[in-house]
Order: C-alpha cells, then structure tokens, then sequence
C-alpha cells in the first residue's frame, strides 16, 4: 500500500491548531505563542512532514536540474506510478509530447505538485501578479506612515508570491494610466486591496486570468472575494468591552477606505449595543472622512476630551488609529486602562509595541494575503476555488482594557 503523503492539513490536525498557525510556524511569521508553534513542530517531527520544495528557488544547469528530477520523485510516489504506466502502455511515442501527457495525467487525477505548476507559469513567462491599491498621496507616506497595515499586506503577497518563484507589481487603483499597463502587460493574476472604479472592474473583467477582491464588501461574482468577518468581530469587540464594565463606548473608524469595511464594524458596533440594552449615541459614533492614520486618531481623542464627552471606553476600526488616541489621552493626563480602555483593530507589528500594549482585534493579515496569492495559484492549477472567502477574526488580550468596578460604572 503506498503511503499517504502528508500534507499542511495533517499537521494541523495533529497539533490540534489551525492550517493558518502552521503556516505561520512554516514561514517564521511571529503570529503565535511558543506553545502553538511547539505542538506544530513536534507534529512536525511525529508525521515526518516535508514542506514542499517548489517553494525554494529554481536549480539550474543539467547537474541541479537533474538532482531537482531525482529529488521530485522521490517526494511524489505518483511521479513512479505514472513513468511506469507511462512505459508499460507505450504512451511515449515519436509524435507524443511527455509534458503534455504527464499534465493530462496530473489534472485528472485532481493533483498538481507545486513543481509542475511553478514549471508550467515559467514556461509561459508570466512570473507577475499585480496588485491594486488606492494611494492617493505618494507611496511612502500611505504604506509607512499612513498605516502599516498596507505594508504588511503588501509583504505577505510578496513572501507567499515568493514561495511560487513568483513577484508582485503594486500598481494604483486611482490611476487610470495604471489601467493601460495592466491591458498591455502580460501578468499571471491580479489582486485588488479595498475600493476600486467601475472602470477597473470593467477591465478586469476582460482578462482571461484569475482576479482576487480583498476587502471590498460588494460582492463581485465575476472574481474570487476575500474579507474577513468585520461585523462579527466588531460586535463580540464591543461585547467583550460590556463584559468588562463599559456602558459608555465610543466609536472611531473612518467610512472611505478600502470598500465599505468600516459600515460593518460600525453595525456589529450598533448590534451589541443593542443586545445589551445599551443606547446607540449619535454623540459617542465618531466618523472621519480622511485615511486611517496615528494623526487622525490622535486628533479624534482630543476632540473627545475638549468636548468632555463622556466615554468609558472606546472601539477603534483600526490599530494605527488607536495608537494616536492612546498618546493624546497620556498627553492629556488619562491613565489607560484604569481611566479610559481602548481596544483596536488589525493587530498590526506596532500593537504589541505601543506602551501601554494594544489589545486588538486579529484580522490575519499574513492570511488574509496568503490566501490572496494561493487561491490564484490553485485557479491557475485547475483546481476548484470559491467565489468567496470569509475568514476569521479574534480578540487579542493585551494592556489596553481594563476592568470597571460597580462603582466606577455608575459615576
């Protein structure tokens, strides 16, 4: 009996976590706690689990090519398997392509080693994948200083595009010289971040090639859509502030970036409150028309405290944004959390590294991109992808909500 190869799945199962924490474990991603990425590689060792090695790069010259051939099938029993039939049925002959039929052989079988499709994309010599993104302002300043969230997106489709020997082009979704390089251009797929024109989507329509929505809420049946469960999260968010004592939170997120993400935060924010018996106060929903950035959050809390507007605690949209408003209420003599708690959203690199340290909400943003790229791969491979994927967010517990006593709730 042939022995099951042993996949990313496996791994997961046997360490009892998600195919999302392997991955991070895989990759050297620091997105999981010692104890997670312990059972992973001891999984690991158990099952005796080989990454695949299409994801490192391509050996040339005869020598390498030829320890790469000996190395696959010895790695893919199904590569024996088929060279025997391959022989044995005299498939091979004098007008009989090998690659041709060793594909065919692959496709019905539902299986595509990373080797032959990583062998396939370089014969085509499409090697890009474009991705869109609005910047309205100069690149630096909305990837760097704006919010790092785009600059960790960006580096999680660059590593797993990496991973396929493939590379990235950013290109901007508010340009319509942008529009004309993608039409002209020979790309393997193309990924869009957030909010893009209807010209855009015309366009994209039109490519015979896979194309991925990242976080823009209305659906597109013609591409593959990935979001992540906004209003789910939003809403356990601010349950999880409720349980803690809070009666009077605020809300702060902005309502023009990157699809209609906010509007579904804002409702898990409403829903909660409701399910709680609490009030939903115009007063304590503040909404900003500019880009999520530390500056915008510094100048929401001090708004809040000009006004004297009294909030216990507050729901952030982004974590970027909560980090400005944690500095201005410390410039402001607040203590965090004892006199106001503030939870984000992201759970960016800087979160853990803000003082006090940010609790967040997780989106998965090294997924979120990972998925980006592999289900393009998968699309290219023939493989059954779907039109849409949900993934999932949790809370992250860190220094920033506190606890209200009874008495404290009342004052």
């Amino acid at each position: 009996m042939k022995s099951k190869r042993v996949t990313i799945n496996d791994v997961a199962k046997r360490a009892g976590v998600s195919k999302a924490a392997v991955s991070y474990v895989l990759n050297s991603v620091d997105k999981v706690s010692e104890e997670t990425r312990a059972k992973v590689l001891q999984a690991i060792d158990e099952l005796g689990y080989v990454p695949n090695i299409s994801a490192r790069n391509l050996a040339t010259g005869k020598d390498k090519q030829h320890s790469k051939n000996n190395a696959i099938l010895d790695q893919f029993p199904f590569f024996k398997e088929f060279i025997e039939s391959f022989l044995l049925n005299k498939i091979q002959s004098a007008d009989t392509d090998f690659d041709t039929n060793l594909k065919k052989w692959s496709s019905k079988q539902n299986y595509f080693p990373n080797e032959l499709i990583d062998e396939m994309i370089l014969k085509s010599k499409k090697t890009t994948i474009a991705v869109f993104m609005e910047i309205e302002q100069d690149f630096k300043r909305v990837l760097i200083d704006s919010n790092p969230f785009y600059q960790e997106f960006l580096s999680g489709v660059e590593h797993t595009a990496q991973e396929h020997d493939l590379k990235i082009q950013v290109l901007n979704s508010s340009d319509v010289t942008s529009y004309k390089v993608i039409e002209n251009q020979n790309y393997l797929g193309v990924i869009v971040l957030g909010y893009h024109p209807q010209e855009l989507s015309n366009i994209l329509r039109k490519l015979a090639i896979p194309v991925v929505i990242v976080d823009e809420y209305e659906y597109h049946p013609h591409f593959i859509n990935i979001t992540s469960e906004d209003e789910k999260a939003a809403f356990e968010s601010v349950e999880y502030l409720i349980l803690k004592g809070h009666t009077s939170i605020a809300f702060v997120g902005c309502m023009n970036e990157r699809g209609n993400f906010a509007e579904k935060r804002l409702n898990g924010y409403k829903e909660a409150l409701k399910a709680y018996g609490l009030p939903v106060k115009k007063e304590l929903i503040f909404i900003s028309c500019n880009h999520y950035s530390y500056e915008e959050g510094f100048s929401k809390a001090e708004e809040i405290i000009k006004n004297k507007i009294k909030v216990n605690a507050v729901f952030c949209t982004s974590d970027i944004m909560a980090i400005g408003m944690m500095k201005a209420f410390l410039k402001h003599g607040y203590k965090i959390p004892e006199d106001i708690s503030i939870i984000g959203f992201d759970n960016i690199q800087f979160s853990k590294y803000s003082n006090p340290e940010l609790t967040t909400v997780d989106q998965n943003i090294f997924l979120k991109a990972e998925t980006a790229v592999n289900v393009i791969v998968r699309k290219l491979q023939g493989r059954p992808v779907k039109n849409r994927y949900s993934l999932p967010a949790s809370i992250v517990e860190r220094e920033s909500v506190g606890t209200l006593k009874y008495e404290e709730q009342k004052t």
